[in-house]
């Protein structure tokens, strides 16, 4: 197992890169969003997709480095 320090991983969130990933990350849940706004209800199973996405991203953009502490123990 790889380990990251809190050091690294303060790195890597400061990286051009990986802004631009989270910043792509927070288009993509705008863009659910909008697409509910306009089409909820019409179709369970797609609600359900986009919603389940909207979580998926939100969930990674709130990832701190604390969750991968209380893994390595």
């Amino acid at each position: 197992m790889i380990v990251i320090t809190k050091a690294d991983f303060t790195e890597w969130k400061a990286n051009p890169v990986t802004k631009a990933f989270f910043d792509a990350a927070e288009f993509r849940v705008e863009e659910c969003k909008d697409i509910l706004s306009y089409s909820a209800g019409a179709d369970y199973m797609a609600d359900r997709l986009l919603v389940g996405m909207i979580q998926a991203y939100r969930e990674m953009q709130e990832f701190h480095v604390e969750d991968m502490e209380e893994v390595e123990e």
